[in-house]
């Protein structure tokens, strides 16, 4: 098996890269006649969309599109819509809509049905906002894009979870596996402490354990080492949260509780390319935001800028999102680390020694973290970073915000990162008050691995004594004693663990110092990060190359 390991992996890397370049999906999403008005033509001018007006069979494109806010009118020069933007003709109004991107652009696309128009001067067309019979928008389909290419290109009909665990052993480079057990089975839900892949970098973790319930007034959780990597845990300990039922609680990065009451979701989504990606946002559906979208600057990092309509006089707010990182970042790192070459080693040690402010300083500089800033008076101001969570599940995560310094009448929220570092599916803000919660710490009262040896002792303090996991196979399973439960109140549980992780790499060529010295600067990942998707999708002769190496 591992002799085919190679081409395999660049076959399935390929596969989900090529998702983005070549035949892709797009579904319909439709504009209810009650929330068309004028706004909604003019937020569709500001992302440069292709307007396509319908009467009866008659199709225009809209141009030189003016708006008569008095008059309720909209007036425009009607031109021929190209043949690149014909597919309304064989629209499915439900389900995904195949295209190749080589060839069209349909997701740029809205179309607007009216029931009349009337001749204007100069060539012009008039519709009265009150002809518009519906609208319908023409949105990326990243699920049904993502599947078709992974399970094409493989030729794997067994579902997500079979693709899922090829990619995990071909590309996974990072972090332990969590599970949890319901009496049954096992269940994948996580990996714990992501990015502390040296000593200096050991952080605290706290993972929401979804749906986590105690059998027999006992929790089972699983610990595993299931890659190339010595795995340091410091500290296994549950935290179980009771709140009530109309409320929701996330542990921010300090292991403080936020508590939600009604979270609201963004009014406007736009990236770098001025789309409006808010359908991506707004439910936990799998239809992620990618951070692949450039501007014409070609700025280093990609950002998201999500707008919120702001209640009156509020100062705070709990910034709330469902996020992971890619496998695409998972990938890109282990190409970065093998410009070290058989130099690697030694590079490992003496990141050992160095600085944790100095490598957290590089991380941000490279746009590892997912940065979050939020517009003042006076200019975007960052209030903070989420670490990396791993690519193989989502979690929540939550930041308080300051929003004092913001006047403005709407909160506008600026999430950036390296090109394709983070995928985002759910954004909102809620800006209601701390509640009450009872929180429980709970200790392990049993911890055994693999071997069967008890380490209960390992992992119940903060204290350098170390749950050492060195191999592929190592593994830990954790027991809880549940605390008495309130069923008046809702019960929430997190993971709280500390560690750290080193790689295992022998890489076999000559180390590249002088290209490795320019990722000291700032922005230098995430342009190796870009420049290596674009050699991947573009140059058939480096796919040769990696096949026949």
């Amino acid at each position: 098996m591992k002799k085919h390991l190679p081409w395999i992996s660049f076959i399935v890397l390929v596969a989900f890269m090529n998702m983005l370049a070549s035949c892709s999906y797009y579904s319909v999403k439709k504009i209810q006649p009650d929330s068309i008005d004028q706004n909604i033509i003019k937020e569709y001018q500001v992302q440069q969309k292709y307007l396509i007006i319908h009467q009866g069979d008659n199709a225009w494109r809209m141009e030189n599109v003016v708006l008569d806010e008095d008059k309720q009118e909209i007036y425009f020069t009607p031109t021929e819509v190209e043949k690149d933007h014909l597919f309304y003709k064989t629209t499915k109004e439900t389900g995904a809509n195949r295209y190749k991107k080589d060839e069209a652009n349909p997701v740029i696309e809205v179309h607007i049905y009216i029931s009349e128009y009337a001749i204007a001067d100069q060539n012009q067309f008039m519709i009265p906002m009150e002809a518009i019979q519906k609208i319908e928008v023409y949105d990326p389909d990243i699920g049904a894009t993502t599947a078709s290419y992974v399970f094409g290109a493989l030729g794997v009909g067994a579902g997500a979870f079979a693709i899922v665990m090829v990619i995990v052993v071909l590309l996974k480079s990072s972090c332990p596996f969590v599970y949890i057990h319901d009496s049954v089975a096992w269940h994948f839900v996580g990996e714990t402490y992501g990015g502390a892949i040296y000593e200096p970098l050991e952080r605290d973790d706290y993972m929401p354990l979804g749906g986590f319930k105690p059998i027999d007034n006992t929790y089972k959780l699983k610990i595993s080492n299931e890659l190339l990597e010595r795995q340091y845990t410091d500290l296994s300990r549950l935290i179980v949260i009771e709140h009530p039922l109309n409320s929701k609680v996330i542990l921010d990065q300090n292991g403080e509780a936020q508590t939600l009451i009604s979270p609201v979701v963004p009014t406007k989504a736009i990236a770098q390319n001025k789309f409006n990606y808010l359908d991506q946002l707004t439910e936990t559906d799998g239809n992620f935001y990618i951070f692949n979208a450039e501007d014409k600057e070609n700025n280093d990092f990609s950002s998201l800028d999500l707008s919120f309509e702001k209640p009156l006089n509020a100062t705070n707010a709990k910034l709330v999102l469902h996020a992971k990182n890619s496998l695409w970042l998972d990938y890109i790192f282990g190409r970065f680390n093998e410009l070290f070459g058989t130099y690697y080693p030694k590079f490992a040690e003496e990141q050992q020694k160095a600085p944790a402010e100095r490598m957290l300083k590089w991380q941000h500089d490279q746009g590892i973290p997912l940065t979050v800033l939020v517009e003042t008076e006076n200019g975007w101001a960052t209030a903070g970073s989420f670490f990396s969570v791993g690519p193989l599940a989502s979690r929540d995560l939550v930041m308080p915000l300051d929003l004092s310094n913001v006047k403005a009448e709407n909160v506008n929220i600026r999430l950036q990162c390296g090109f394709m570092f983070w995928e985002i599916d759910y954004a909102a803000l809620d800006f209601s008050g701390t509640i009450e919660v009872q929180i429980s710490q709970l200790s392990p009262s049993s911890a055994m691995d693999e071997k069967g040896n008890d380490v209960t002792d390992l992992l119940t303090l903060t204290d350098k004594k170390y749950l050492y996991q060195p191999d592929v196979g190592n593994e830990v399973v954790i027991t809880y004693d549940a605390p008495s439960h309130n069923e008046d109140l809702a019960q929430t549980v997190f993971l709280h663990s500390r560690g750290y992780y080193e790689y295992i790499r022998d890489y076999k060529n000559k180390p590249d110092i002088s290209y490795l010295k320019s990722f000291r600067k700032e922005g230098a990942f995430t342009r190796f990060s870009k420049n290596h998707y674009n050699k991947l999708v573009s140059d058939k002769q480096f796919i040769v190359n990696a096949l026949n190496n």
